[in-house]
C-alpha cells in the first residue's frame, strides 16, 4: 500500500487567439477496489464552470466550454490517493475486451509474434501468457519519442519496433487478444516526476491485473489510474476543438511522490 502525492499541468499555447474552445478532461482520478482518492482538485485557466460527467467505461469526465477570445488554455490537478493493489476486487468481464479495437487490430504480424511467443504455451495460465506477451514486447520494442503518432496502430508500431508507451500497450493489448486474454488500455501516472503513462490491464476471469511492458514490469502501488478504455482512443486525458486557425504547442508536466509519513499510520479498526 501506497499514499501517493499528485501533482499535473499541462498547458496549451495558441499561436493566435481562439475561441468557442469545448474540451473534456480525463485527469482527475476515479475511486476503485485498488484506488482511493483521499483528495483531489482541479484549476483550470481561464477560469470556467465544469460539468462532472461519466462515460460509458466509468471514467470521470470534466467537461467546458470556454467562448472568449484566449491565446493558452491549462489545467492543473492534485491530490493524494491511496493505493493497495492487493485490495482489487472481482468485477466482471465485458466481452468488449477480448474483441479487437481500431488501434489493437492484429494483422499478419501481430499474430506471427503471438504464435512464436507462444508455441510452447499451450498449458500456461491467463495471467503466464501475459506475462510472456509483454516481457516480448518489451524486448521486441524500443522507446523513442516522435517515431509514432496518437493515431499510429499496434501492427504499425510492432512492424516499426519503436515506439512510446502508448505503442507498447497497443501492441500488448492487440497480442493478448490475439491469445484469448482480455486487456484494457490505461492512462495515468507514476511514481517520479515526467509526463503521463500508459499501461495495460489484463482480466484473469476474477480480476484485472497491471502489466507495463515499457518498464517491464506490474504495474503496483506506484501507480495511479486515470483512465482506461479498449484503445488510447476511448480514453484521452485532454481532448478538444476550437474555431481559429490557430497552430498550439503542448507542455506537461507530472510529479508523484510517496507520502511516507501518511503510510507510515497505518490503519486501524474500532
Amino acid at each position: 500500500m501506497k499514499i501517493l502525492n499528485y501533482f499535473f499541468e499541462t498547458r496549451l499555447d495558441f499561436s493566435e487567439p481562439v475561441k468557442e474552445h469545448q474540451f473534456v478532461l480525463r485527469c482527475m482520478p476515479p475511486n476503485t477496489g485498488s484506488q482511493t482518492v483521499m483528495d483531489a482538485q482541479i484549476i483550470v485557466e481561464p477560469p470556467v464552470t465544469l460539468s462532472e460527467q461519466v462515460d460509458g467505461f466509468g471514467n470521470k469526465l470534466q467537461v467546458g466550454r470556454l467562448e472568449a477570445p484566449h491565446d493558452s488554455f491549462s489545467f492543473v490537478s492534485s491530490g493524494m490517493v491511496m493505493v493497495d493493489t492487493a485490495q482489487a476486487r472481482a468485477v466482471p468481464l465485458h466481452p468488449m475486451y477480448l474483441r479487437e479495437s481500431d488501434l489493437t487490430q492484429a494483422g499478419a504480424g501481430v499474430k506471427g509474434f503471438v504464435a512464436d511467443v507462444l508455441r510452447v504455451s499451450c498449458n500456461a495460465s491467463v495471467l503466464e501468457k501475459a506475462h510472456r506477451l509483454a516481457e516480448a514486447v518489451a524486448e521486441r520494442m524500443e522507446y523513442v519519442k516522435g517515431a509514432t503518432g496518437v493515431d499510429t496502430t499496434a501492427e504499425e508500431a510492432l512492424a516499426l519496433g519503436q515506439g512510446v508507451c502508448q505503442d507498447y500497450a497497443h501492441v500488448l493489448i492487440a497480442c493478448c487478444r490475439q491469445a484469448g486474454v482480455a486487456a484494457r488500455y490505461v492512462n495515468g501516472f507514476l511514481l517520479g516526476e515526467g509526463e503521463t503513462h500508459a499501461w495495460v490491464e489484463v482480466h484473469d476471469g476474477a480480476r484485472w491485473h497491471g502489466l507495463d511492458p515499457t518498464n517491464r514490469r506490474e504495474a503496483d502501488c506506484s501507480y495511479i489510474t486515470l483512465s482506461h478504455g479498449r484503445d488510447f482512443a476511448d480514453c484521452p486525458i485532454e481532448r478538444g476543438v476550437f474555431v481559429g486557425g490557430a497552430q498550439q504547442s503542448q507542455t506537461v508536466r507530472v510529479q508523484v511522490t510517496d507520502d511516507a509519513a501518511w503510510a507510515a499510520l497505518g490503519t486501524y479498526s474500532g
